[in-house]
């Protein structure tokens, strides 16, 4: 399996910032659109707000 960074997890990583894994469970099947993307969305603003990098995970 190919593993493949955003550059904003790389540049983060090289940096020392604090990344957040979130789960596209969410968007693929846990919620229905649109508010599936409206929470990862959401999500991703707070991660941000508390000063961490979202890294959204998908398989």
């Amino acid at each position: 399996m190919k593993t493949t960074l955003g550059p904003h997890v790389l540049t983060a990583m090289r940096a020392g910032h604090p990344l957040v894994a979130l789960e596209t469970a969410l968007v693929t099947h846990g919620l229905p659109y649109p508010i599936n993307l409206e929470t990862i969305l959401g999500m991703e603003a707070a991660v941000r707000e508390l000063g961490a990098i979202p890294a959204t995970i998908g398989v």
